[in-house]
C-alpha cells in the first residue's frame, strides 16, 4: 500500500508542477518539460521512499519495494507522456474523436471525415513537431535527420526488430 501511495503522490505532485510550468513559462517543447519534471519527482520519490522508516523486521526487502515503485512511476509516467502528445498534437484518432464530439448526437459520416482530413493536415503537424523537438532539420527542400533523430530512428527500428513487427507498425 505504501508503494501505491508514494507513487500516486509523486505522480500527482509532478502533474501539478508540470501544469504550472507549462502555463506560466509556455515552453516550446512540452515533452522535454514533462520528462524532466516527472523524472525529478520520480527520483525524489524513490530516494524518499528508500529512506522512509519501516517496521522491524520489514515484510518485503526495501530494494523490492523500491523496484516496484520505480516500475509504477515509469509505467504511469510514460503512459501520461503518450496520451499528452496525442492530445497536444491532435493525432489522427484524437482529431476524429474531437470532430465527432463537436457534431453532437447526430455524429459524423465517414464522408465528413474525408472532406476535412487529409494526409497533409497530419503530415504538416508532425513535421513541425519533429523540427521543434530537434529530430529533423531542413536542408534546401529536404528534411534531414539530426543526431537526435537518428538516435530515435535506431531505437524505433531496433524495437520493431525485437518485437517482431513489420516496418511501420
Amino acid at each position: 500500500m505504501m508503494v501505491l501511495l508514494f507513487g500516486l503522490g509523486a505522480l500527482l505532485l509532478a502533474f501539478v508542477a508540470q501544469v504550472a510550468i507549462v502555463r506560466t513559462l509556455r515552453p516550446k517543447n512540452h515533452a522535454a518539460v514533462i520528462v524532466a519534471v516527472f523524472g525529478v519527482f520520480s527520483f525524489a520519490a524513490l530516494v524518499l521512499f528508500a529512506m522512509w522508516p519501516r517496521p522491524e523486521p520489514p515484510v518485503v526487502p526495501v530494494w523490492a519495494d523500491v523496484a516496484r515503485l520505480a516500475l509504477l512511476l515509469a509505467s504511469i509516467s510514460l503512459a501520461y507522456i503518450a496520451v499528452y502528445s496525442a492530445i497536444e498534437d491532435d493525432s489522427p484518432s484524437m482529431a476524429m474523436v474531437k470532430m465527432a464530439w463537436q457534431a453532437g448526437d447526430k455524429g459524423c459520416a465517414e464522408s465528413d471525415f474525408r472532406a476535412v482530413m487529409d494526409d497533409r493536415l497530419f503530415l504538416d503537424r508532425r513535421i513541425e513537431a519533429m523540427e521543434r523537438d530537434g529530430w529533423v532539420a531542413r536542408s534546401e527542400e529536404n528534411l534531414v535527420l539530426t543526431p537526435l533523430g537518428r538516435l530515435w530512428a535506431t531505437v524505433f527500428f531496433k524495437a520493431q526488430l525485437v518485437l517482431g513487427m513489420d516496418e511501420g507498425g
